[in-house]
């Protein structure tokens, strides 16, 4: 009875010392496991945050940098600039609306605003809007504006007359004489853009934009904007951590971080001098719900591993594949805004399916940036990108119409293609072309053709016929191209027809 005895109580105890150590290792294991889990889910987090803020700023940049070239053209309108010097004339008043109207249908926002400085009259769209006092307060940007010697400037401000929180593009509209007659524009609603983030994102994190100062630019709720709240005031400690981060953000790369009960991430957008923040709340909940979490007691550290290689296999692909799919929607040039090589092609394969069935002209030229090499040799690659910005936006003036446009061709070598104009009209575009480079005045000590940059043209002009290619017109053009530069540079040659 007694051995019995003993032996129970040395099954008890070596029970007891097996539960003692089981729950010593489980302890130890769901300590590990919960460190580990947790790393994880903020790394994911992190990463799918940034993704989002990458994404959206494209977004925002693409959207507002179309817009800014749309704005431009409206201003350089001959037939605006004539009803804003006679705004009693019925007949100009209906063209300048059907100009408007045209515009109106091309920008994303599908409206735009004029203001002639003779009435101060605020139009939205083709309507009467109010009448703009220029001294009142919230109507800075108006006298900022009609007085800037900039092409245009942008605010994001609440407009109390028409009610509206928008991003607004303005641009003042000058005579022949270079003397300030109006504005036009267009407003980009920063609340809807952000309602469509939120309708194409299925997470509950929340999106911020906010300026240098620490201002909040934009947010679901448009009192934070309307009243230009801080984000020390919106978020307390969390908008302390946001604004050290934005002091030590590393480029444009979006960057995540640790906030109190959860994750943020930050990212900048240089050309409106803006960030955009995004914060998730994670609890130890949220690091638990995943499957492996019912197989922990028997699997705890093969099943751990196994998940932590699987997520960053899963995660590195999704990463690979979104940034793939982020190259391919992407039709803007980084560098100069306008259109790229790729939105160039698929429009001329386009275009010419077009013309070829209604049996009309194309007229397509090759601009080239006379001896570049020499002035990125001499002034430094980043007055060459400096150079190339301002040519591209010199380009996107010279054309009027709204089919026709503007691409960076590659390096230093834009196109520039003319639907349905013949020989005649595509001269006078390339006229206009060096002309306008010529007025830009930007100095090339190492230029054999002038002492200022200029261009060389070539063009080429034909019948469409359904054979035709986009490299057809590409290489005659570039052909005349060459023969522009064998005869001096800063001019341009017309080539013969395409052999049909």
């Amino acid at each position: 009875m007694a051995q019995q005895k003993d032996a129970v109580r040395k099954k008890y105890k070596y029970a007891f010392y097996s539960f003692v150590l089981f729950m010593f290792i489980f302890i130890l294991g769901s300590v590990a496991f919960i460190f580990s889990m947790r790393e994880i889910q903020y790394a994911n987090m992190g990463r799918e945050l940034c993704q989002l803020l990458e994404h959206e700023k494209f977004r925002l940049e693409a959207a507002v940098n179309g817009e800014i070239s749309l704005v431009l053209k409206m201003a350089e309108s001959p037939l605006v600039k004539r009803h804003f010097l006679n705004p009693g004339d019925p007949e100009l008043e209906k063209i300048a609306l059907a100009e408007f109207a045209g515009y109106s249908r091309i920008l994303i926002p599908k409206s735009i605003f004029w203001i002639n400085d003779l009435d101060k009259k605020f139009y939205l769209n083709d309507s009467y809007a109010y009448t703009l006092n220029p001294d009142a307060p919230h109507n800075y940007w108006y006298n900022m504006t009609i007085n800037a010697s900039e092409e245009f400037n942008f605010n994001i401000n609440h407009n109390p007359d028409l009610n509206l929180i928008n991003f607004w593009i303005n641009a003042p509209v000058h005579d022949s004489n270079h003397k300030p007659i109006g504005i036009v524009g267009t407003g980009i609603d920063v609340s809807a853009f952000i309602d469509t983030v939120y309708r194409n994102y299925s997470g509950n994190s929340s999106l911020f934009f906010f300026n240098r100062a620490g201002e909040i630019t934009g947010a679901l709720d448009k009192n934070l904007v309307a009243n230009k709240v801080h984000l020390e005031s919106e978020f307390g400690k969390i908008g302390d951590i946001i604004l050290s981060v934005q002091k030590e953000l590393d480029g444009n790369k979006a960057q995540y971080f640790n906030i109190p009960g959860g994750i943020g991430a930050l990212g900048a957008i240089p050309e409106f001098d803006w960030y955009v923040y995004t914060g998730m709340p994670m609890s130890l909940n949220d690091m638990l719900k995943n499957s492996l979490t019912v197989l922990f007691a028997a699997m705890m550290l093969v099943v751990a591993g196994i998940f932590v290689i699987f997520n960053l296999m899963q995660s590195n692909f999704e990463l690979n594949k979104e940034r793939d799919i982020y190259k391919d929607m992407s039709i803007v040039d980084p560098l100069t805004g306008i259109y790229n090589r790729r939105f160039l092609e698929e429009s001329l394969e386009r275009i010419i399916k077009s013309l070829s069935r209604s049996g009309g002209k194309l007229s397509l030229m090759i601009l080239d940036v006379d001896y570049f090499k020499n002035y990125n040799d001499t002034y430094g690659h980043k007055m060459g990108d400096t150079c190339l910005k301002m040519l591209a936006n010199t380009f996107t003036k010279s054309i009027v119409r709204a089919d026709d446009f503007v691409a960076r061709y590659g390096g230093e070598e834009f196109v520039i293609v003319l639907p349905n104009v013949d020989e005649n009209g595509a001269n006078i575009v390339a006229e206009r072309v060096l002309n306008n480079v010529h007025e830009q005045h930007i100095p090339h000590g190492k230029s054999d053709a002038s002492e200022y940059v200029t261009v060389s043209i070539g063009v080429v002009t034909n019948d469409v016929i359904h054979s035709h290619t986009g490299d057809d017109y590409i290489k005659k053009a570039d052909f005349a191209l060459y023969e522009s530069k064998q005869n001096g540079r800063d001019r341009y040659t017309a080539a013969d027809d395409i052999i049909s």
